[in-house]
């Protein structure tokens, strides 16, 4: 399975305030990919856009300590959100590699999120 883990330092942060994203194999445990997140760098629906250059990367999952409204409702029906609040990111390969990982499903927080 591909993850992507928007990530400050090592752990995993929200879609929209990440400093990086992670491109990971959970079967190797490898690091595929890691860039800037361009949520960074946009001017409104951050987090989306965001979501947006992991699908493009065919991601099969993102792993996030937290998620808005509108990334939320962006994500459903296009990639599986997966809780991996105060985790480090070996802790979250091993949990996506045993199916552990809890699955996100609805916003953890409303609103706007600066």
């Amino acid at each position: 399975m591909i993850i992507a883990v928007p990530v400050s330092g090592n752990m995993p942060s929200g879609p929209g305030e990440a400093r990086d994203v992670l491109m990971i194999d959970t079967s190797t445990g490898k690091e595929l990919e890691r860039y800037e997140n361009p949520a960074l760098t946009a001017t409104s629906a951050r987090g989306i856009v965001m979501l947006r250059s992991v699908i493009d990367r065919k991601a099969d999952a993102l792993v996030v300590s937290g998620i808005g409204e509108h990334a939320m409702t962006y994500a459903k029906g296009r990639i599986t959100i997966l809780n991996g609040a105060g985790r480090t990111l070996g802790d979250i390969v091993k949990a996506v590699s045993e199916n552990s990982l809890p699955e996100i499903s609805e916003a953890t927080h409303s609103g706007h999120h600066h």
